[in-house]
């Protein structure tokens, strides 16, 4: 499968992802769904880190069987850890407060960050195709601000928006660091996902003193289903994304377009869902993104 078809699966999953996000913060507090989440991810992983060498055969084509990381490794991980952590809390707590379109909308600005990123700091160079895709793009993006602010939204001073925006350039960080430890220093695939997600398993320990009082696991997997099935969707999406930023060739500010697919399955689940407004107008807005990502791989 080629780096572009997982860019854009990665994109549809962590729609789904959003969806769900949205559907768990309606009941949980935002503290609440990082520890449990960040504690489910960390637990599906471990049988894979504590599997025996005889397992590798059948793990290893799969991308399930991760290589020994060293302390340097390990160090090398943290900060990938510490940011995706960081990025939660913030985007969580705009997600509780903005409606979902608005919010995915914003969130939706991260490749142009990523885009800025690569081609600053990793040498990335971009076609004339690929600089429209992006322009066309951030056009879509600024129409959601329009609609946003229709909607009592003022964008450059909310501070709802305001968090989304800071785990949007969080995110696009931690892009941008992945592409460094993957496809510059060459580290597992499996191993970097494993012991990423055992770490934000800890860091979200550090939480429990702010959550200790109101976390309850009582009807997690009945009442609160969504929280469990977000740790799997996100680890399916980064699954689908690592793999295909390490692949040869690969272009980071591109694959960072195409997970924004995410946006279009969004907007219609929170259309389906949510009754949010302005559906005609966010239709066009996505439309828009939607030509930038084709433009993007135009060529």
């Amino acid at each position: 499968m080629t780096w572009v078809a997982l860019g854009l699966f990665a994109g549809l999953v962590l729609g789904t992802y959003d969806f769900l996000t949205k559907l768990a913060l309606r009941e949980k507090s935002v503290l609440d769904v990082v520890v449990l989440s960040s504690a489910l991810g960390a637990f599906l992983w471990l049988p894979f880190l504590l599997a025996p060498a005889t397992a590798a055969p059948a793990l290893q084509p799969w991308g399930l069987y991760p290589a020994p990381l060293g302390w340097r490794e390990q160090a090398l991980v943290l900060p990938k850890s510490l940011m995706m952590v960081a990025t939660w809390v913030l985007s969580y707590y705009a997600v509780k407060a903005l409606p979902l379109s608005i919010s995915a909308g914003v969130r939706a600005s991260g490749p142009l960050w990523t885009a800025a990123g690569a081609i600053v700091l990793l040498g990335e160079q971009l076609t004339g195709w690929q600089w429209l895709g992006l322009a066309v793009s951030m056009l879509s993006y600024h129409l959601f601000a329009r609609i946003g602010s229709r909607e009592g939204i003022r964008f450059h001073r909310d501070g709802w928006v305001l968090c989304m925006l800071a785990a949007t350039l969080l995110s696009s960080a931690n892009a941008l660091y992945d592409k460094h430890i993957l496809a510059g220093l060459r580290l597992d695939l499996a191993a970097v996902q494993a012991w990423s997600a055992l770490q934000r398993g800890v860091i979200a320990l550090a939480l429990l003193p702010w959550v200790w009082r109101s976390l309850s696991l009582r009807g997690l997997f009945t009442r609160h289903w969504a929280v469990p099935v977000i740790a799997l969707a996100y680890l399916a999406a980064e699954y689908l994304y690592l793999a295909a930023v390490q692949t040869e060739g690969a272009m980071i500010s591109v694959i960072s377009v195409l997970r924004r697919t995410n946006l279009v399955m969004v907007f219609g689940l929170s259309a389906l869902f949510f009754q949010e407004r302005f559906i005609h107008q966010k239709t066009l807005a996505i439309a828009g993104v939607l030509a930038g990502i084709v433009l993007t791989l135009w060529n």
